[in-house]
């Protein structure tokens, strides 16, 4: 099916460009949680403390060490940079898609496992975190590899896919904590138990391997205990997860039960449609079968976390990443299955990615005409050619695979080709901290201290160097303003606190920044000042 001429050369050469727009990710800025995971890695890397974790000099607990260990192996390959955080982490993420091919093709075939493989390369979600890097873009991969070998482990009784398999879940654990063990066992717990394979819960190396994951998380418990005690290693198996998702830890109350329905609708485009009739498909045949299955590996892999979490207090996108690859597996499930034996299946999935291609088609030229235009000629070469080849599939491929998938991957490509080449550059641009530190880094004299003042997040903290100190008070403030040649970023009440307290100033330059968090009329054009606020960086007397 899959070994199609024409659908393995333009197959190459849409893996070709989206690894360029992978690439073009590399080297944009970070804002918000990016840049505070990249400061602890920067710190890491300087003081050379791998256990005990700090930000801006302060012990850190929210995230364990996984992402923050990638990122310093980054800079010590190459230096503090943009590119060495994220280049290790998209390493990672390469393991999480081959793990999830490798479990479709265990699961099921290997043409099944192909497909997986594409829909995780080939969707927003994954253009989306291997640029704005959280703690989940390791965790999914590592939970990925988890799943693969743990299913092996059913299927075959070998140790070392449990050794594998569990040493997976303690990486999981070293990523984002407790979560990184929950999904697996959801998934592994539900299939031996729905398929009622009780025997194999006798099997010792089941609880040898719970043991072993906890070994290998075992770097993450002893940094929290060090700095914390107790409190520290509450936080690791209670508050940090489950405590955000009752709302007890950060107080949020989010009551949208669609939340993740409708995000997922957009973050697994170009197939977030098809994944919906796969699940459709998937709970019919399960019904009508009275629930008797040959696995149920994807049902209480997916289901039960997604109802966890849209039932959580506390709700991000980011949330879900860690099913994408049982998604994956669950919607290239049913696509070979209507590419292989079922006519009807196929013209409605063949239909459903035709008006997807379409739509995602309109949006690239809004994208390049209107809302963000680039004024390079070559994009619209781009989008000519792709476009071309996009009919071309369509009158000239035989293969229903080719039919079927190569216009979305086409179409999706480009997408994330402009979005990281031109959208998110010109985006990132209008982010204050950066363009400040990089200027102190530049024109501060030697001894002078830039610190930050009533700016909630961390990138002021990477960009600088000397690495920038936080005040936390007025009374802080203070006695900095004594300080001839000090620099202090800040907002324009923190300009007011410094004019009450009568420093004198040298220099002040205005940034217009964008709080990504609000930036929804940034969209538009003709609103963009109106999304823009004002944020300074003063150097004293």
């Amino acid at each position: 099916m899959l070994q199609d001429k024409l659908f393995q050369r333009i197959f190459i050469a849409m893996v070709i460009t989206a690894l360029v727009s992978y690439f073009f990710g590399f080297f944009i800025d970070f804002t918000r949680d990016a840049g505070k995971y990249a400061t602890v890695a920067k710190e890491i890397f300087e003081n050379g403390n791998y256990v005990n974790l700090t930000v801006h000099g302060m012990p850190y607990d929210q995230k364990p060490p996984m992402l923050f260990w990638l990122g310093a192996l980054g800079f010590q390959l190459g230096g503090v940079s943009n590119f060495w955080f994220k280049f290790p982490v998209f390493l990672v993420i390469l393991l999480g898609i081959y793990s999830t091919y490798r479990l479709g093709r265990s699961m099921y075939n290997k043409d099944t496992g192909i497909i997986a493989g594409s829909l995780l390369f080939f969707s927003v979600m994954y253009c989306l975190y291997s640029m704005d890097i959280h703690t989940d873009t390791p965790l999914q991969a590592f939970v990925a590899l988890a799943l693969w070998q743990l299913y092996d482990f059913i299927k075959t009784k070998r140790t070392i896919n449990c050794v594998l398999g569990f040493g997976a879940i303690g990486l999981a654990m070293l990523s984002k904590g407790p979560i990184g063990m929950a999904i697996p066992g959801f998934a592994v717990g539900g299939h031996l138990l729905l398929s009622r394979n009780f025997k194999s819960l006798t099997d010792y190396r089941w609880y040898l391997g719970v043991v072993w994951a906890f070994v290998v998380a075992s770097p993450a418990l002893i940094g929290l205990f060090n700095q914390f005690g107790w409190e520290g290693i509450e936080f690791f198996f209670w508050k940090n997860n489950v405590g955000r998702m009752t709302g007890e830890y950060v107080g949020a109350n989010n009551t949208d039960y669609f939340f993740y329905i409708h995000n997922l609708a957009y973050l697994f485009l170009p197939w977030s449609l098809l994944f919906f009739a796969a699940a459709f498909l998937e709970f019919k045949q399960l019904f009508r079968a009275r629930f008797k299955a040959t696995e149920y590996f994807t049902l209480t892999g997916i289901w039960v976390f997604f109802l966890i979490i849209s039932m959580s207090r506390s709700k991000l996108p980011n949330y879900m990443f860690v099913i994408f690859p049982l998604i994956a597996v669950l919607t290239a499930k049913w696509i070979e299955i209507a590419i292989r034996e079922k006519d009807r299946l196929f013209k409605g999935f063949f239909v459903t990615q035709n008006i997807v291609t379409a739509l995602l088609w309109v949006m690239v030229l809004g994208l390049t005409a209107y809302l963000f235009p680039h004024h390079n000629p070559i994009f619209w070469g781009i989008w000519l050619i792709m476009g071309g080849l996009t009919f071309w599939v369509y009158k000239k491929a035989k293969s229903k695979a080719a039919r079927l998938l190569l216009p979305s991957t086409i179409v999706i490509v480009g997408l994330m080709l402009y979005l990281t080449a031109s959208v998110f550059p010109f985006i990132f641009k209008h982010q204050a901290p950066p363009k400040a530190a990089r200027y102190y880094t530049e024109h501060a004299a030697e001894g002078e201290k830039l610190y930050n003042y009533r700016y909630r997040q961390y990138e002021l903290f990477f960009y600088s160097d000397p690495q920038a100190l936080q005040l936390g008070s007025l009374d802080q403030l203070k006695q900095v303003a004594q300080e001839p040649g000090s620099w202090i970023f800040t907002d324009d009440v923190g300009v007011g606190d410094l004019e009450r307290l009568n420093a004198k100033t040298d220099t002040i330059i205005e940034y217009r920044h964008l709080y990504l968090n609000r930036g929804g009329k940034f969209i538009l054009p003709g609103r963009r000042d109106e999304a823009l606020k004002p944020l300074f960086l003063v150097k004293l007397k």
